[in-house]
């Protein structure tokens, strides 16, 4: 009965109810991709950079290349395989010179673009979600006035104002309210919790992007010694 009950006035809740359910639904498929991006990516990830940064440091171009191209759901394995891409020329593979020089600023770039996209890549609808969570207690507000309103007609149609009169849009009311924080709440959450993520992610191919120059550097000293 209480569950009919809570139907009935969902139902009586109009556009209000309507946008609200719409949102949540859009809200839990978008944290859902998410979650799954952001496994895949972590999976992914693994010992990904540990393993390619050797190969570099032990003038294995080809196989951290082959490695991270292998491991291309990482955000790491992206930024390492633009570096390698940018640095390995076939015509001149020694890791020394003028020409490695020219390379390496060619890396150092590549690896900067290839973490703004990974960075866009993992951000993607996070903005939708920050504004759910926004606006959804805004949209429940609106359909806890317009119960209120409904209330209060109420009251001036019958000219009293038992329990009886106004039950029904106050329920109206406070179940807009309670929808509007049902969206709110997992979305700010969920976008707290995935803007965390990237910045750890952010962190990490930054550091692995650092790490890779400066072992292409030894190389290249270790060439011309």
């Amino acid at each position: 009965m209480m569950g009919q009950g809570i139907f009935q006035v969902m139902a009586q809740g109009g556009i209000t109810m309507v946008v609200l359910a719409i949102f949540s639904i859009f809200s839990l498929a978008v944290i859902g991709e998410r979650l799954y991006t952001f496994y895949k990516a972590q999976q992914a990830t693994g010992q990904v950079a540990e393993k390619g940064l050797q190969y570099v440091a032990d003038g294995k171009m080809v196989e951290a290349l082959r490695l991270c191209q292998q491991n291309d759901g990482s955000p790491i394995a992206k930024v390492l395989t633009a570096g390698l891409l940018a640095v390995i020329d076939r015509d001149d593979p020694a890791i020394a010179g003028k020409q490695f020089a020219r390379r390496l600023e060619s890396c150092k770039g590549a690896m900067q673009r290839a973490t703004s996209a990974e960075i866009s890549r993992l951000e993607r609808y996070l903005g939708s979600l920050a504004t759910l969570g926004n606006v959804s207690p805004f949209v429940g507000l609106f359909g806890t006035v317009l119960g209120i309103i409904r209330a209060f007609e109420a009251i001036a149609k019958t000219g009293s104002g038992g329990i009886g009169t106004v039950s029904a849009g106050v329920a109206e009311a406070l179940v807009a309210t309670a929808a509007g924080l049902f969206v709110a709440i997992p979305a700010v959450i969920a976008y707290n919790y995935f803007v965390g993520r990237v910045k750890l992610f952010t962190a990490a191919m930054d550091s692995a992007a650092s790490e890779m120059v400066d072992r292409l550097l030894d190389q290249a000293d270790h060439h011309e010694d």
